[in-house]
């Protein structure tokens, strides 16, 4: 899996957590805690999951997780930030920056996810910072309809569609996004091996800092 991760910057682990999606999902109302009733209009985060379910702990700890991280980072790793999401409507095609250094994002959906119900989908190898994708073919896929005469879910990318307690797994420099969903409930955690040169440190704390003083990880 480690090699689809370098040469595609993503891929789906099949039911790597359908031994706790029950709990999960019960994890997830806890934590969110929306009134009965009250559909949101736009998306609702909760920051720091981890600290507030255990039950997500056991998916970050797993013996795959480890392997998966030790065989990209090829050292030791940790996990930078999570997050519990209940995601409304389409989610624009972006990156979650664009940094030398490799950030993994592993993904669990606690409803199942197709081309038209907001599954993720990604441009492959985008997440590279040598084969020229950023800059100009960055800006374009995110100006789709204004520089590519496309809209967003016509931008030929994989769609990656998922059952409970399949786990995507994907580089944070990917182009990703998600069409034609309405609600669904999503959990994450973002892993860095641990930084040794500058650079690394730079990254590790510009990534950590956009996510949790903006609130979002911006392209750049």
């Amino acid at each position: 899996m480690a090699q689809q991760l370098r040469v595609f910057g993503f891929a789906r682990v099949p039911q790597a957590a359908s031994a706790v999606i029950d709990d999960l999902g019960r994890a997830f109302d806890r934590v969110m805690d929306l009134p009965a009733g009250d559909a949101p209009a736009e998306r609702v985060t909760k920051f720091d999951a981890l600290t507030e379910m255990p039950e997500l702990g056991l998916v970050a700890e797993s013996e795959w997780v480890g392997a998966v991280c030790g065989a990209l980072f090829e050292r030791k790793f940790q996990v930078i930030a999570s997050d519990a999401n209940l995601l409304v409507g389409d989610s624009y095609w972006h990156s979650d920056g664009f940094y030398d250094t490799p950030f993994l994002r592993f993904v669990l959906y606690l409803e199942a996810t197709t081309h038209d119900t907001g599954a993720l989908r990604f441009l492959p190898g985008s997440h590279r910072t040598d084969n020229g994708w950023l800059g100009d073919p960055t800006r374009h896929v995110i100006r789709h309809r204004e520089d590519l005469g496309l809209e967003g879910g016509g931008v030929p990318g994989v769609v990656v569609e998922s059952r409970p307690g399949d786990v995507i797994v994907f580089d944070t420099n990917v182009l990703h996004s998600a069409w034609h969903g309405s609600m669904r409930r999503q959990l994450a955690f973002n892993c860095v091996g641990e930084p040794v040169t500058e650079t690394e440190q730079r990254d590790t704390s510009r990534y950590f800092l956009n996510r949790y003083v903006s609130g979002s990880v911006p392209i750049g």
